[in-house]
C-alpha cells in the first residue's frame, strides 16, 4: 500500500470516481458522470497537494466515505463535504497515533494505528 501523494493523478483519478459513484448510490443521489468526473478530478488533485492528506492511504478515504455516508447530517455531494468526512477520518488515525506514542497504549489495543513507514535503505 502506498501514500497518496506516491500515487499517480489519473489512477487516484479513477479510483476516486468510482468512489463517488457508488457515494451517490448510497446516498439515493442521481448525479451525471460529468458532475462526478469534475468532482473525482478536484478532489483526487486536493488528495495529492495538501500536505495534510498527502500521507494518508486510499484505504483510508475509502472509510473515510463509507463513514461518512452512514453518518450524514447532510445527502449531497461536495468538496466540502468529502473534506469533512476525510478530516473525520484522519483524526481518528492522528489520535490512534497518539495513543500509542504519548499514552503508551499498547499497540494491538489501538485499531486505526499504524507502523510508520521504514526507510528503504540500500544495502550492498
Amino acid at each position: 500500500m502506498k501514500a497518496l501523494k506516491f500515487m499517480d493523478h489519473k489512477e487516484l483519478t479513477d479510483k476516486i470516481y468510482d468512489l463517488i459513484a457508488k457515494t451517490t448510490i448510497e446516498l439515493g443521489h442521481r448525479t451525471d458522470g460529468k458532475t462526478m468526473a469534475l468532482l473525482a478530478q478536484t478532489f483526487a488533485k486536493d488528495l495529492i497537494t495538501e500536505n495534510k492528506f498527502r500521507k494518508l492511504f486510499l484505504s483510508d478515504i475509502q472509510t473515510a466515505f463509507h463513514n461518512g455516508v452512514r453518518s450524514a447530517d447532510q445527502d449531497f455531494l461536495s468538496i466540502p463535504t468529502f473534506y469533512k468526512w476525510v478530516r473525520k477520518q484522519k483524526s481518528l488515525i492522528d489520535y490512534a497515533t497518539y495513543e500509542v506514542h504519548t499514552l503508551n497504549k499498547p499497540k494491538a489495543e489501538v485499531p486505526l494505528y499504524r507502523e510508520p513507514p521504514k526507510l528503504i535503505t540500500n544495502k550492498k
